[in-house]
């Protein structure tokens, strides 16, 4: 039998793969898919003990699966799982050191310092006009995040509200079936704006895979050529997110939405007139504090 094409995750692979093995190849993939952190790190001898199979049926498995061997299936396994466990390998070399909470605090704001300027080395100015004309022809923008890029797609809403007609956010804060739903009403014409950062959502993927399939637009801001989204979008922004403790820092995004927003701010017809509008509508429910009169010379 000829091994699958391979795309898409390792772990998709596997469960596409599942249902055309032979018996004793579907016993080492069901175990495989079960626990596959376990698998990643057991020698196959005891993956063979473990499945209850032979040596030579894990492997045929890897074989199929488009490996020499069981070796360079190990080694893929490990890889997809090297950016999950990054973050407990940095925080476990964290405790180890002898240092201040305050040195601790010092070390993240700089860390978050670089991300921004490395933000600023990033932009490409065709990649940025690009994005402020698709916002702008626009019928609709949905900024869509998972995990803890669904608070920068809360915060990107937030910021596109004054300068696009219609803007609302697809996130997961009430489950997958109100986000399927409200994506299922994308379509041509439509712009979905995607953020995903280390640790990547493999949701956030599938999600933006099924608006493009309805026609719509995308924008992807995310922190890496390679990151898995960017196939899938007309335009890419991207923003540092490296961090020395935890898997990605949001700094890096935030400043770009913030960025995106100042560009857009002026590039509409009246600009100035909208902001002087808003400003004298909200005086009334502001602080103001008037500034102390300078001393007379």
């Amino acid at each position: 039998m000829e091994p699958p094409i391979q795309t898409g995750s390792l772990l998709i692979r596997m469960q596409n793969c599942q249902a055309q093995l032979p018996a004793a190849l579907a016993k080492v993939g069901e175990w495989a898919l079960a626990y596959p952190f376990r698998t990643a790190t057991l020698k196959i001898g005891e993956l063979a003990a473990a499945a209850e199979v032979s040596v030579a049926s894990v492997n045929r498995y890897a074989r199929f699966l488009g490996y020499e061997g069981y070796p360079e299936f190990r080694e893929d396994l490990l890889r997809a799982f090297e950016s999950t466990f990054a973050p407990v390998e940095k925080l476990r070399v964290a405790v180890q050191r002898d240092t201040s909470n305050a040195e601790i605090m010092r070390e993240s704001l700089a860390s978050d310092a670089g991300n921004i300027t490395r933000t600023k080395e990033l932009l490409q100015p065709e990649q940025c006009e690009a994005a402020i004309r698709l916002i702008r022809d626009s019928n609709r923008v949905v900024a869509l995040g998972l995990g803890d890029s669904a608070y920068l797609a809360l915060f990107l809403a937030d910021v596109l509200e004054p300068y696009v007609d219609h803007v609302r956010e697809a996130i997961e804060f009430a489950g997958t079936e109100r986000t399927i739903r409200r994506l299922m009403t994308v379509k041509p014409g439509d712009l979905v704006i995607a953020i995903t950062s280390p640790r990547y959502s493999r949701r956030t993927i599938e999600h933006l895979q099924l608006c493009r399939e309805r026609g719509a637009k995308a924008i992807a801001l995310t922190d890496a050529p390679d990151s898995p989204i960017v196939p899938l979008a007309d335009v890419t922004l991207l923003a540092g997110a490296d961090h020395g403790v935890r898997h990605s820092s949001p700094t890096g995004l935030m400043a770009l939405i913030v960025a995106l927003g100042t560009a857009l701010s002026r590039s509409g017809p009246d600009s100035v007139g909208q902001a002087a509008d808003v400003a004298e509508r909200i005086l009334p429910y502001l602080h103001v504090v008037p500034k102390a009169k300078r001393p007379t010379e």
